[in-house]
């Protein structure tokens, strides 16, 4: 296994490229839509009283997304009832939190409990909005950065907003729970919680305002090659607020859609070839650009989760030879997103981090790395086993049909080959950073039920499983409308944004909610080191390095998680566990190096200090300390022996 090993690309080399290219970022050119330099943490001065409560819509009846593109940047605001508090001022988790209200509750939380909660800037987006960040910890108890800590974050894809949710749910159940809680509150007492609920607002603003969808960030991109920029978006043409499809009865033999006469509700389309069908079927909007297609080049279209710096790729277009590996969605470079950008500054700078899930929807799975090869070929086996185990926690909150990794399990759940995924968070969380790293997807599109046990979920089976539940809001009947190119055509499909996309409003908790639990279940297994039991035993006379005394420190690892994972041991993100005595110079001092050690999982050893005391000098306290990246720092003070 060792050979395997360093057979691997040394992962340190391509985080040091990547730490580069953040300076260099830094040193560019600002961006068009008021890009931000890099930020690591932008505290406020003091906690501010959050105010009126907000209204969860933008002022005027259009919404203008940043950024200078080819086609139309501005679009009719909707007022989407899934936005609207139940009680305004009162949390619920039966409708979706625009940014306006998640800013709101994150400033409230940061002003009423000051001793727990603190509220900051981690940087700007691509359109130069303030993203914010939560940490939660007992002040009393000693700094976030000297704790054992994870990381929790949502709403990096535009439209994927029950991961925003989940987020803001376990903020909101810690901060009402501490004090109340046991667990809870020794979890903030001794741990620390960074929670960001909304890493793209620019993309989530105009998914919750406006019926434009994406899949991630809102910088222009020209997705279908012809050298413009967003030229060609899709449109909500019959003004229900959504882009659905349009159909256009073409006769039989004509087209390439049937109704599918496997919908007992007879509304799903299902493609049956050119030639073959009676229907084309096409994405609501116009054809701005005059390429034949509807919709083909709308807001956007980079990835903010392939743009990490591990086995990242470049897209098509940037491959010169065109026999390179590419990756859709990659950026210009590894970190050239701003959002993508200050996670990893922020975590670069907290390698005090072991956990992290940066969620999406909607699969549903517990997703984690590796992402371009085998596990078992390219994973500490140790590591692995951390994973496999909280892969199988997670399902117990959940019940979510698939956990494991990207290359493999995620590529082949309705079968084929594995297939590799570049640039991708969880590869860089695991190979680069060392931590315990998911990215997992809430939400299952309405897939609940596999009528003829294919192993996959059609569009008819979702309409029936629709139609047997009495369920009206999954899919927005057809409608005549008349097309300025096409004629007469229909508008229709399910809803995009409250079905296929995000759990409708009265099932949002139960997701949110779970998966927030299995974070917290990890939150719990952060290691942490703690000083079980010190002894000091008097050394004979004559030692060759002058020692006076023995000091034995017993030190536990509290958790599951060891306080370094083998990679992270690898690529050094974090250095070895050790324990140190304090003195003050006129009484002694310590000789030789201080032990340096790991702790596994639920691990104890006793590390050994040799300590030369003055002569004539007695010390009455000593203080005894254990510090570790990602265990925490601990001091006992401790009586020397008369």
């Amino acid at each position: 296994m060792a050979s395997l090993f360093a057979k691997r690309l040394t992962t340190t080399g391509v985080l040091a490229l990547a730490l580069g290219l953040v300076a260099l970022a830094a040193q560019a050119a600002p961006l068009k839509s008021g890009n931000a330099e890099p930020q690591q943490k932008i505290a406020a001065s003091s906690p501010q009283a959050p105010g009126p409560f907000p209204s969860p819509y933008p002022e005027g009846d259009t919404y203008t997304v940043p950024g200078d593109r080819d086609g139309p940047s501005e679009f009719p605001v909707v007022h989407y009832d899934e936005l609207q508090a139940k009680v305004p001022g009162e949390m619920d988790f039966e409708h979706f939190h625009s940014s306006n209200e998640i800013n709101w509750w994150l400033t409230k939380w940061a002003y009423d409990h000051p001793e727990i909660a603190e509220l900051y800037e981690v940087g700007k987006s691509f359109g130069g909005v303030p993203i914010y960040q939560l940490t939660l910890t007992n002040k009393a108890t000693g700094k976030d950065t000297d704790k054992p800590a994870a990381f929790f974050e949502g709403g990096r894809h535009s439209g994927e907003i029950t991961s925003t949710e989940s987020v803001l749910w376990l903020a909101w159940n810690l901060v009402e729970n501490y004090g109340d809680d046991a667990k809870i509150t020794k979890l903030l007492d001794e741990k620390a919680i960074y929670l960001k609920p909304l890493n793209n607002p620019d993309g989530s603003d105009m998914y919750r305002w406006t019926a434009q969808t994406n899949r991630s960030s809102v910088r222009p991109h020209d997705s279908d090659g012809d050298g413009k920029l967003d030229d060609d978006p899709p449109l909500d043409l019959n003004g229900d607020g959504y882009v659905t499809q349009m159909r256009k009865y073409v006769g039989a033999g004509k087209g390439t859609h049937v109704v599918d006469d496997r919908d007992p509700a007879g509304r799903v389309m299902r493609s049956v070839g050119q030639g073959n069908g009676d229907y084309l079927v096409y994405t609501e909007g116009i054809d701005h650009d005059g390429d034949g297609r509807i919709g083909e080049d709308g807001i956007g279209g980079l990835d903010l989760h392939r743009n990490y710096p591990y086995n990242w790729r470049p897209e098509a277009s940037a491959e010169l030879t065109g026999r390179g590996n590419t990756q859709s969605g990659a950026g210009e470079y590894p970190l050239s997103e701003p959002e993508t950008r200050h996670v990893f500054t922020f975590l670069t700078s907290h390698p005090n981090v072991s956990v992290v899930n940066s969620m999406d929807t909607a699969v549903p799975m517990h997703l984690r790395g590796p992402s371009t090869c085998d596990e078992k070929e390219c994973m500490f086996p140790a590591d692995l086993r951390i994973f496999e185990h909280f892969d199988k926690v997670g399902q117990s909150f959940t019940d979510y049909p698939w956990a494991g990794d990207v290359y493999n399990d995620y590529a082949t759940r309705f079968g084929g080959e594995p297939e590799a995924l570049y640039g991708h968070g969880p590869d860089f969380g695991y190979f680069q950073f060392g931590a315990v790293w998911y990215g997992d997807e809430l939400w299952n599109g309405g897939r609940f039920t596999d009528y003829n046990e294919d192993g996959r979920y059609d569009d008819w089976e979702r309409s029936r499983w629709c139609a047997e539940n009495d369920r009206s809001d999954c899919f927005l009947d057809w409608k005549e409308y008349d097309h300025e190119k096409l004629g007469a055509v229909e508008i229709g499909g399910f809803d995009p944004k409250f079905w296929n996309q995000n759990a409708p409003a009265e099932l949002l908790e139960e997701w949110a909610a779970n998966q927030a639990k299995f974070n917290l279940d990890m939150a719990f297994e952060l290691p942490r080191v703690e000083i079980s039991g010190v002894k000091v035993r008097p050394l004979p006379d004559g030692q060759s390095d002058g020692a006076t005394h023995e000091v034995a420190v017993s030190v536990r690892n509290t958790a599951r998680i060891p306080t370094a994972l083998e990679q992270a041991k690898r690529v050094k993100i974090v250095q070895p566990d050790t324990v140190s005595v304090e003195l003050p110079s006129a009484v002694g001092q310590t000789v030789g190096d201080e032990p340096e050690f790991w702790l596994k999982g639920r691990d104890r050893l006793t590390a050994k200090v040799r300590v030369k005391i003055a002569e004539g000098a007695s010390p009455e306290m000593v203080t005894v300390r254990a510090a570790s990246t990602r265990g925490g720092v601990v001091e006992r003070e401790v009586r020397w022996p008369s």
